[in-house]
């Protein structure tokens, strides 16, 4: 199974879907570390959703979660908003 197909399950699976803006060259390592300690804390897989592109070179990276409150929880800490998983699109 591909990456893109993976992670359009995911968003299917998980329906809390978590978008969080990142600068055009991606995640920096830091960020990344706290968000896999932040699963690693709740005993939770990271779930990985669809990468977004903007027009506008604006680059988007999504979480899926089957929790609400821990999808929140991801929200509040990280500056994420909640999004539609926008299934067969993109």
């Amino acid at each position: 199974m591909g990456r893109g197909t993976k992670a359009t399950t995911n968003e299917i699976r998980h329906p809390y879907v978590i978008e969080l803006s990142v600068v055009s060259d991606g995640m920096d390592v830091e960020l990344s570390r706290r968000i896999m300690q932040f699963h690693k804390s709740r005993d939770i897989q990271p779930q990985y959703g669809r990468r977004i592109t903007t027009r506008r070179g604006k680059l988007y990276y999504r979480w899926c979660f089957s929790d609400l409150l821990i999808a929140r929880s991801f929200a509040e800490e990280f500056g994420g908003a909640f999004c539609k998983p926008s299934i067969g699109s993109g």
